[in-house]
């Protein structure tokens, strides 16, 4: 699973000797096959090789570079490659023993930049639309806990401490003993919520969750959460019956990742709607593929809207990066335009050059009727004005 830790020491890296190589990877399965991905990994490690040859670096950048290219080709060439990942992000600096892998919940488009800091905008455009979330299930004796986050979940569930005594009745004499038993089961149950609210709030401090999911009876949920601190109380978003390891750890895992789905399914239709509504009220908003490329060649896009799956072939210039669906004479330079596979690839990435946000949107919504594309605008192109 990605950790916080991990974007942290990506943002922290530069190197002030050798350069980075930063490197992006469609790998969705249902699209493409695992021996495509590796051809076009290869191809894209070939080119750049080939363009290093005319550069001026010293031996020691040369031999760090060819050792991240044979870094990420050992990775793409292992056993796990490609995962059930869509997309792979990829950052290493050889020469600094510098090397982290990024598996992603949506595809991105291939690209292999070497810079001398990461490229990062495409991972932190797909990480922003994502949520930390904690699922907490929960019952008088035993707690289980899981982190959720870009379509991975871990088990959390070692950190709890062991669970209060069974609830065992008996009568002793005249049943006073039964009565102290009660009481200390009593004790013993509230103390067990304690110790796991406890907990949490350390977790939260750790994980920085977004979001809570509580799982339990509803009688056992309601007490449990009277020893919430509030601004945990305040984020949890659904409650559902079931009993800590009543069943297998992946069926719990599909669960809260259907939870969580519809849980953000849910906003970006909420944003959908906004989005058709400003359109039509012609505020700063667009809907359709020629007004959102007229914006995106402005500049002009805050956020943008995809419906996953979407894909049309287009072009651009290379000179100016002015993109339009057949034009082949560029209208801002002059230059001839190249044919691109994915015009909707070529929107995001200018989207993301432009300090804009993405989201991808699952089909269904009323953005179907507009070619499954939309956006919000900083201001208003003169033709929607």
């Amino acid at each position: 699973m990605v950790r916080q830790e991990q974007f942290d020491a990506l943002l922290g890296f530069r190197s002030e000797v050798y350069p980075v190589v930063s490197f992006y990877l469609h790998t969705d399965l249902s699209v493409l096959s695992v021996d495509e991905m590796r051809i076009a990994a290869k191809d894209l490690i070939k080119k750049r090789r080939e363009e290093l040859e005319g550069l001026d670096l010293t031996h020691s950048q040369r031999e760090s570079l060819k050792a991240d290219f044979e870094h990420i080709l050992q990775y793409i060439e292992g056993e796990g490659f490609p995962g059930s990942h869509k997309g792979l992000a990829l950052f290493s600096c050889q020469g600094e023993n510098f090397f982290q892998a990024f598996p992603l919940p949506q595809r991105v488009k291939n690209a292999l930049i070497i810079d001398p800091d990461p490229y990062i905008r495409p991972l932190i455009a797909i990480k922003n639309q994502y949520y930390r979330f904690c699922t907490v299930l929960v019952d008088q004796k035993r707690a289980q806990i899981f982190h959720t986050y870009m379509g991975e979940t871990e088990e959390l569930t070692h950190l709890v401490e062991e669970a209060v005594k069974r609830r065992v009745r008996y009568a002793g004499w005249y049943g006073l003993e039964e009565k102290r038993v009660y009481r200390s089961i009593e004790r013993s149950v509230q103390e067990h919520y304690k110790r796991i609210a406890r907990l949490l709030f350390q977790l939260q401090n750790r994980y920085s969750f977004d979001y809570f999911i509580l799982g339990g009876q509803r009688q056992n949920l309601s007490e449990f959460e009277r020893f919430l601190h509030r601004y945990l109380e305040e984020r949890i978003i659904h409650r559902f019956e079931a009993e800590p390891f009543a069943f297998p750890k992946n069926e719990i895992q599909q669960r809260i990742q259907a939870i969580e789905q519809d849980f953000l399914d849910r906003r970006r239709e909420k944003m959908v709607e906004l989005l058709v509504t400003e359109a039509q009220k012609k505020q700063k908003a667009v809907l359709g593929l020629k007004p959102v490329l007229e914006a995106a060649n402005m500049g002009a896009i805050r956020i943008l809207l995809i419906e996953e799956g979407r894909q049309i072939p287009g072009r651009e210039c290379l000179q100016c990066g002015f993109l339009t669906l057949d034009q082949e004479i560029c209208p801002v330079c002059g230059n001839t335009t190249h044919p691109m596979n994915d015009l909707y690839d070529e929107i995001v990435e200018s989207t993301i050059n432009f300090d804009g946000e993405y989201y991808q949107i699952q089909p269904g919504t009323p953005l179907a009727g507009y070619e499954g594309i939309g956006a919000f605008l900083r201001f208003k192109p003169e033709s929607n004005s």
